[in-house]
């Protein structure tokens, strides 16, 4: 965009100077009217995020809880009456089993996916062994001793964490 004529900043107000320019580009106008819009829609619908794996949980054991509730309400005698408390129905233990079932394959789906979602990776040397050792062999110039002790348990860590994921396998 070039202007017509040159104006220049008034007082040096180099900012408004520029602020000005920018307000009277078609490329400013479009870009503000189309980043209001997203801020609208964002506001308005916030994007979906996928849910935690405790979110998950907390989400289908609230399920559950409803459905259990929603059947012990059903089988739930009038408020007037009395309730028995000898025996319970057999569609009582039945429908507290069902939901205790329920229950523990909304566990096993979670804890599956919780598995799958945060895979474990240990690097074969860790960077404390590399640590050590560099800084045993640096140490080992001003203090011998200490230095000698800092690489001897840098290669100690080595070897442990090595044999370690040997043994994992």
């Amino acid at each position: 965009m070039t202007p017509s004529g040159y104006e220049g900043p008034r007082d040096g107000d180099y900012v408004a100077y520029v602020d000005q320019l920018l307000r009277a580009s078609p490329d400013f106008r479009r870009t503000q009217r189309s980043l209001a819009g997203a801020l609208e829609s964002a506001a308005a619908t916030p994007g979906e995020q996928a849910a935690a794996p405790m979110g998950q949980l907390r989400a289908k054991l609230q399920q559950v809880r409803d459905i259990a509730e929603q059947a012990e309400r059903s089988k739930a005698p009038a408020p007037g009456r009395p309730v028995p408390r000898t025996q319970a129905s057999p569609g009582q233990v039945a429908g507290k089993e069902e939901a205790r079932q329920r229950f523990k394959a909304v566990e096993r789906e979670i804890e599956s996916q919780k598995a799958k979602a945060e895979p474990k990776r240990q690097p074969w040397i860790s960077p404390l062994s590399l640590v050590l050792i560099v800084g045993g062999f640096v140490a080992s110039r001003f203090a011998p001793g200490f230095g000698a002790v800092l690489s001897v348990m840098g290669f100690m860590s080595l070897i442990g964490g090595v044999l370690s994921r040997l043994k994992g396998r």
